[in-house]
């Protein structure tokens, strides 16, 4: 039970992370290559920060309901995919950066 007490009150640190993650210029660029509009980004924004307000809350009622314990619980899961999808766009992000250098590096070798 602490841990889980415990890990309620990282959640809100965990979205935090997420949050500044989403409003990064490299995954604001990803999402316009991929076609996704810009009223969609921002409307995960707006989400993220109500959920964030919304846990605040939920981390001091988690110690008197367990239904709000088993609700972070459940939200923790979410937040830990999200950050897992965060992760692999900044892979394929990373990925794109060195492909494009050793583009680069093999063109200046060919010229010289």
């Amino acid at each position: 039970m602490a841990a889980e007490l415990v890990g309620g009150a990282v959640l809100s640190s965990f979205l935090q992370v997420a949050f500044d993650r989403l409003a990064s210029r490299e995954i604001h660029h990803y999402f316009q290559n991929r076609g996704l509009n810009e009223p969609l980004v921002k409307k995960l924004k707006i989400m993220l920060i109500s959920i964030n307000t919304v846990i605040d809350d939920a981390e001091y009622k988690q110690f008197s309901d367990s239904n709000v314990r088993a609700w972070l619980c459940e939200i923790k899961d979410a937040v830990y995919d999200a950050e897992d999808v965060l992760d692999e766009i900044n892979y394929e992000l990373y990925k794109h950066k060195l492909e494009a250098e050793a583009e680069t590096q093999t063109g200046v070798i060919a010229k010289g």
